[in-house]
């Protein structure tokens, strides 16, 4: 995945989402952002569920559902899940995309400066050749 870009995707089912049918939704926009995906690509989704909607499915229910979207669809990486009260409206959802977008960036920093830190260590880690001396014959002896 070195050269794959990462995102991160918001989710918001609607209030006509109900538990019985958040399987089958969650099973759709996960294809959708997989199949939008280069290769190398990965997908973080944020998902915002209502507190009536989580607590309508039991815990095991909902892991399992989301563990078989990450082992199904490669391009996502992992599922976030956070509770909200109601659905997101529009200026909500645009302030969570300013928030994706601020995370994304500290992501990539902090990967930089891993890679600069590994870069570093392996040439501190590298020992000079040794020094070979010769001697040099003389052509004309």
């Amino acid at each position: 995945m070195a050269s794959g870009q990462i995102h991160i995707a918001i989710l918001n089912p609607g209030v006509e989402i109900t538990p019985l049918r958040l399987r089958g939704w969650l099973q759709k926009e996960a294809a959708v952002i997989n199949n939008r995906a280069n290769p190398g690509d990965g997908a973080i989704l944020r998902l915002f569920l209502t507190k009536q909607l989580r607590y309508g499915l039991p815990g095991k229910k909902l892991d399992a559902i989301l563990q078989a979207l990450t082992e199904k669809y490669p391009a996502v990486l992992r599922i976030e899940v956070r509770l909200i009260d109601a659905p997101l409206t529009a200026d909500e959802m645009e302030e969570q995309t300013r928030i994706a977008n601020a995370d994304l960036q500290k992501f990539l920093q902090r990967a930089e400066e891993y890679a600069k830190r590994k870069q570093a260590e392996v040439l501190d880690n590298t020992r000079p050749a040794p020094i070979q001396w010769h001697t040099l014959k003389n052509a004309l002896d």
